[in-house]
């Protein structure tokens, strides 16, 4: 009975210290997602740029097909986004975290009313879709990788020939 008492001491010991370590992990993915909301809605979404660098890390790095941009250089892109779009608005439609990275599916609209991004002013209502994932260290984005479909934009745009079908 004695040996039969301390394993099962030994299993509550081990539930409970794995239990801990769940919550802490559960807690800090929510503390991360919460800081990707803010990003894109308050900062992006609402053009709050100057907080930019409360939500990421110094050494911040996006990466890109053919290109890796440093925190400045994000930046630099997100005025330019915002110059293009001065009504731009984020709607993040859904997150998912998982250790230290999460994913987040949104979606931005705007009016091209002045250049920017490369494109002059259009007038157009412009409505795009992506994906971001962020690879948090310490509570700030630290590494992005995005995607999102630039030809839709610029069609939109009435930069580019929409595909018609005959």
């Amino acid at each position: 009975k004695e040996n039969d008492m301390r394993k099962g001491i030994a299993l509550l010991l081990l539930c409970a210290v794995t239990m801990s370590c769940l919550a802490q992990s559960t807690s800090e993915q929510e503390r991360n997602k919460s800081v990707a909301r803010i990003f894109f809605e308050e900062v992006l979404g609402k053009g709050q740029l100057d907080k930019y660098g409360e939500s990421h890390a110094k050494d911040f790095i996006a990466h890109a097909a053919n290109h890796d941009a440093a925190l400045e250089e994000d930046l630099a892109a997100a005025r330019e986004e915002r110059k293009a779009l001065p009504d731009m608005s984020v709607k993040v439609n859904q997150m998912v975290a998982e250790t230290d990275l999460v994913a987040v599916y949104w979606t931005v609209s705007g009016t091209n009313t002045q250049a920017g991004m490369g494109f002059p002013a259009t007038g157009k209502k412009i409505t795009m879709a992506g994906m971001t994932l962020f690879r948090f260290k310490d509570g700030k984005i630290r590494e992005e990788w995005s995607v999102f479909d630039m030809l839709s934009v610029m069609q939109q745009a009435g930069l580019f020939p929409a595909n018609n079908k005959q």
